[in-house]
């Protein structure tokens, strides 16, 4: 990936860099007003000992299977691609009266990202390690060319209940599914989200993932983890919940995904104050912290980045955040400030109507897109 400072980077694209930025294109303009699903969430002080404290659990036994083809060096660019959690029954979110719109414009379909695996493998595209892209260590089988891919908000909010997505992900076995409402009251286990059909596409296609690397996965903290509610219920559901978080971050890490922050209330960097922002670290280091374990990366709500030599950079980066996630609509890498920003391009119904040309290398956005759901 093009290493730039921050000033050429600005002036490539013709934009005013004030927080996410002003608008390079037309392109960019219905992104960064609401990039995540999620809303924000008003944080208050973390509790002065946290309800766990226990380390991760040590991972199950399932290994990362290495890639089967030699791997060379790659020094070019990174692509990295970012996705919400996944519409399992489009015909109930994406007509829901309230949060339809959200739904058409901000996600896709267990069916299109199918269909995008499909085209992204038959393209040429390996998944290779956030780390690796970052340190300059990519390597791919040869022929191929290096992806990130990550997930936003995989937290299952309340907003999304009964709308046809997933309620939180489980650890089934050595792999993690999805639990899904199955419209009678009871729930079932399936692999109609984004981690295990990652998952199931690496073993159906080995060279489709570099040195056991799968993606991203970026959580927020006010509405639990993965889907648990670990702060509310007895003490008894509570211990339970934050068990079943550890269990699933140890598979999902075992398995070669990465764990990211997506701030603890999903607040807006390029507009909340210093004090709000660190307030929300350090939750996020005193509740998600222990039960995910430690991570290095950090993908701004809304992506909405702040300013260079911003205070917040470093803070940021005293926190032992190393890797800063933003948004654009080209591959791009960036040194500032002590740490790297990597920039990420959003796959949603936005990006499927308008960017067909932009993702083309990638996938053809006219055949993988759901044209009948989205009616």
């Amino acid at each position: 990936m093009t290493l730039m400072t921050r000033r050429e980077r600005g002036a490539r694209l013709g934009l005013v860099v004030l927080g996410i930025g002003v608008l390079t294109t037309a392109l960019l303009a219905p992104i960064l007003l609401a990039a995540c699903a999620a809303p924000s969430a008003v944080v208050s002080a973390p509790p002065s000992s946290p309800a766990a404290s226990r380390p991760v659990t040590s991972p199950p036994p399932a290994a990362r299977t290495p890639s089967p083809a030699p791997l060379v060096a790659w020094r070019g660019p990174v692509e990295h691609l970012f996705f919400h959690t996944l519409v399992i029954r489009p015909e109930l979110a994406f007509r829901d009266p309230r949060q339809g719109k959200g739904f058409r414009d901000y996600f896709v379909t267990v069916g299109e990202f199918r269909a995008i695996l499909d085209q992204l493998y038959a393209n040429g595209w390996t998944l290779v390690d956030i780390h690796r892209a970052v340190a300059g260590t990519v390597r791919v089988p040869a022929g191929r060319r290096p992806l990130v891919i990550s997930e936003d908000d995989v937290n299952y909010y309340r907003y999304e209940a009964g709308l046809g997505l997933g309620t939180r992900l489980v650890r089934d076995g050595d792999r993690v599914r999805v639990e899904v409402t199955d419209g009678h009251g009871g729930v079932r286990v399936t692999d109609e989200d984004l981690v295990p059909l990652v998952d199931d596409f690496v073993d159906q296609h080995p060279d489709f993932s570099a040195d056991g690397a799968r993606g991203v996965l970026a959580p927020t903290g006010y509405e639990g983890l993965f889907g648990e509610r670990v702060d509310a219920g007895t003490a008894k559901q509570r211990a339970e919940r934050r068990q079943r978080v550890r269990d699933v971050a140890a598979t999902l890490i075992a398995h070669g995904w990465v764990i990211a922050s997506h701030g603890f209330g999903h607040i807006d960097y390029r507009t909340s104050s210093l004090a709000a922002d660190r307030l929300d670290v350090q939750r996020w280091k005193a509740e998600a912290e222990p039960l995910l374990g430690p991570t290095d990366v950090f993908v701004y709500p809304f992506g909405a980045e702040p300013p260079p030599g911003s205070a917040k950079l470093s803070m940021l980066r005293a926190e032992g955040f190393r890797i800063l996630c933003d948004i654009d609509v080209v591959p791009r890498m960036v040194r500032t400030d002590g740490v790297v920003v990597m920039s990420r391009r959003h796959v949603d119904g936005i990006a499927l109507a308008q960017q067909r040309r932009a993702l083309a290398p990638l996938f053809d956005t006219a055949t993988v897109v759901d044209a009948a759901a989205r009616r």
